[in-house]
């Protein structure tokens, strides 16, 4: 008995945010990147999305209405019957992240790969997107379940939490599904590749191979496949007066048929992304059952630090030495200023390498103001001996003493 299909897409929530804004392809020349966006912002997402499948015959009887709910944005799905997680394992489902084993074996390979500080190398090897390497910590890195194909089994995406403002921020990274309970890697974005899902359920492909030849490719997931539907190739080598082409074969190499800018331009703003609500795998880390763990260059910072506090300490012991003469005091206060000093230094191009663009400049403003705080202080302490022998000795303890509780706090800020 053949149904159709009837989706009501507005629903009861405490407080949907839903805003269509202008985002850049980051793909097509700048005339034609105006693709309208679609911002869902994960916090306020606390409603659910009904879809009934009606039987056409008789609309009212009940034994011939399915009905399934979707919490968006949420841990919580009842969509369909999890392969981990069905009827009589409520117990499997509930210590499930995603209520699937295979998703959750995937995302415990991302947070060991985060926590241990894998590169995109790393990522790569352990056949994960490598794009993950340029990230630092878990809280940047999430997932999102959501049934794409209407199939009854949600896919799993993951990809970037974090709101900076960069060119992989709304896309997915890997985008898996299961079927017959094995575990499927649809696609995966790369930097010149970088998928992003639409509202209508397509997925979105902005792939550049140069500044004179791009495409914005627009797919239809089944089963296990993306299936182009539609595409358009920006290729000046191609024609430099006309270089718009559309095709629904072939995403790059299909010259046949010539579109102009302002029909290019229309087939892209048809398509509106999800800025996707990822929940982060901090969040669920003990659930996921993987412990945090050190990170090679986090260690490697520890253990220089631990080898500095040991110098330091050794400098201490001398400087408890009546015997020692002013000059001797003075020389010894500064090689101690000047080792904390050094491996300050050190974590400081740890961080540099390690930390997000605008994390990294933020926390060069508040070093900075620490830089300001510990030369006054530096400055308060010697103006009470100012001119006299002691006067180099306090000042090289008072900045050795600051220079040394910064240390700690750097090496705690890096992941």
């Amino acid at each position: 008995m053949k149904r159709k299909k009837a989706v009501t897409a507005a629903v009861a929530l405490a407080g949907v945010v839903l805003a269509v804004s202008q985002g850049n392809t980051g793909v097509l020349p700048a005339c034609i990147s105006d693709a309208a966006v679609l911002t869902v912002q994960a916090e306020d997402l606390s409603g659910i999305l009904i879809v009934e499948e009606e039987n056409e015959e008789n609309e009212s009887d009940p034994l011939q209405t399915e009905e399934s709910v979707v919490v968006i944005g949420s841990e919580e799905t009842e969509a369909s019957e999890k392969v981990s997680g069905g009827e009589g394992n409520e117990e499997s489902s509930e210590a499930s992240v995603t209520g699937f084993v295979q998703y959750d074996e995937i995302l415990q390979l991302y947070l060991t790969g985060l926590n241990a500080g894998w590169d995109a190398s790393g990522f790569d090897e352990n056949g994960l997107c490598y794009l993950t390497g340029y990230l630092s910590s878990a809280e940047e890195f999430g997932y999102f379940l959501m049934d794409v194909d209407g199939d009854g089994t949600e896919e799993l995406l993951v990809g970037q939490v974090s709101e900076a403002e960069d060119a992989y921020q709304g896309m997915f990274y890997d985008f898996y599904t299961i079927k017959e309970e094995e575990l499927v890697q649809v696609t995966a974005s790369a930097e010149r590749g970088r998928f992003y899902l639409c509202m209508d359920g397509t997925i979105a492909c902005e792939g550049s191979s140069g500044a004179f030849c791009s495409s914005n490719a627009f797919y239809t997931f089944t089963g296990t496949e993306l299936e182009l539907t539609e595409a358009v190739l920006y290729d000046a080598w191609e024609d430099e007066e006309n270089p718009y082409f559309y095709s629904t074969t072939d995403e790059w190499e299909d010259h046949s048929t010539p579109i102009s800018q302002e029909e290019a331009s229309a087939i892209l703003n048809s398509h509106e992304y999800l800025e996707i609500p990822y929940t982060a795998l901090s969040e669920v880390a003990e659930k996921l059952g993987v412990a945090e763990t050190v990170s090679a260059r986090k260690q490697q910072a520890i253990e220089e630090v631990e080898a500095a506090s040991v110098e330091a300490e050794a400098i201490v012991d001398q400087l408890d030495n009546d015997s020692l003469s002013q000059s001797e005091l003075n020389q010894l206060s500064y090689e101690m200023y000047q080792i904390w000093d050094d491996i300050l230094n050190v974590l400081w191009g740890y961080l540099k390498d390690s930390l997000p663009e605008e994390e990294m400049a933020a926390l060069t403003e508040e070093e900075i103001a620490w830089i300001t705080e510990k030369e006054s202080a530096i400055a308060a302490a010697g103006a009470e001996f100012e001119g006299g022998t002691m006067q180099p000795y306090v000042e090289n303890t008072t900045g050795a003493e600051m220079t040394k509780e910064r240390v700690y706090v750097l090496l705690e800020k890096l992941s």
